[in-house]
């Protein structure tokens, strides 16, 4: 059974853990703050980081720019820390 998790921060570190539990079989959901970005990664289903290959962002992971859409995990939930 697939646990849910929620990835708060979509930089290229929550990023690359939000594709990494989906394809181990998690359901993902990754929270971006920046409505660009999370937009750009809803549309183009990559996260583009300069001078960092773009890797493809799993379509099974879902990107919400509203925490409380992201955060419906009763699970697990992973916080990126570059931003602390």
């Amino acid at each position: 059974m697939a646990t849910c998790v929620a990835v708060l921060g979509a930089g290229s570190w929550g990023t690359a853990l939000a594709v990494h539990l989906s394809r181990v079989g998690h359901d993902v959901r990754l929270w971006g703050r920046d409505r660009a970005l999370v937009d750009d990664m809803t549309a183009n289903r990559a996260n583009v980081v300069p001078q960092l290959p773009a890797p493809s962002t799993a379509t099974q992971v879902a990107i919400r720019r509203a925490l409380p859409a992201a955060a419906r995990c009763r699970r697990a939930a992973v916080r990126d820390c570059r931003d602390a």
